[in-house]
């Protein structure tokens, strides 16, 4: 009997550790602040375009499976209609994002060629302001695997760096830093990575200077200030190392 007691303590102490290191997944920031609606549809529905290239035919989704890039496409679309869902001009864009986010989701999970069509065609008639309704809230630690997040990080970052190194069209590449902050927002309410508590305030503030970057280096972008931008954009990749030591290498 005290042993079965002792196993049912130390299994409830084990769960409020897990718990205090997890995140309530609310919005780390107000998003009317820092990105502007009309890029995160634009984005939306360029991300979509992808997608149906991936889910065409069989093939396609063959390959798109393998590198699991329905998964990454489609989970970014979700950070991106949850930041709109909660943009005070979300509804300006015509898009039902909360449907969208819902759908989104989803389709980052499908598993069979018909599954993502059926999928990507709810996701694309939230894009049109169809669908169900639903609730604007939802958990920013739950739109997208974290793995596919960093991959498209790094995809992100690598288009900025290059449209930083010859910056010939800095507002039109503005986008990929609209991205990154949508995914920041979701980076920063994930905590699943931190296993000790001691470690979360260097999680909360690497991921808070990772997202005020990314915001800068839009923000600079979109004012032809290049020099501004790499002074940002390398902040934030100096984040990025020394997060990554410490959580992920």
């Amino acid at each position: 009997m005290i042993m079965k007691r002792t196993a049912l303590i130390c299994s409830f102490l084990a769960l409020l550790a897990g718990l205090s290191l997890t995140s309530n997944g609310a919005a780390p920031a107000t998003v009317s602040d820092i990105i502007d609606a009309a890029d995160l549809a634009s984005e939306s529905k360029e991300i979509a375009e992808k997608i149906a290239g991936a889910v065409k035919d069989e093939e396609s989704f063959a390959r798109a499976t393998e590198h699991k890039t329905v998964a990454t496409d489609a989970g970014t679309i979700a950070c991106l209609a949850q930041a709109l869902a909660e943009h005070k001009d979300g509804k300006a864009s015509g898009i039902n994002a909360a449907a969208l986010r819902d759908a989104a989701v989803k389709l980052s999970k499908t598993k069979t060629l018909a599954e993502a069509q059926a999928g990507l065609a709810t996701v694309n008639a939230a894009l049109e302001g169809k669908g169900d309704k639903a609730e604007a809230e939802h958990p920013w630690n739950k739109l997208i695997n974290m793995h596919r997040m960093m991959e498209e990080m790094e995809l992100r970052e690598g288009r900025l760096r290059r449209s930083l190194a010859r910056p010939r069209r800095l507002a039109q590449d503005s986008r990929h830093a609209t991205v990154l902050i949508a995914l920041a927002l979701a980076m920063e309410a994930d905590t699943h990575e931190v296993k000790k508590e001691a470690d979360l305030p260097d999680w909360n503030k690497w991921a808070k200077d990772y997202r005020v970057a990314v915001t800068g280096v839009a923000q600079a972008m979109k004012a032809g200030d290049a020099a501004k931008a790499k002074e940002l954009f390398e902040k934030s990749s100096e984040t990025c190392e020394v997060c990554h030591e410490k959580f992920r290498d």
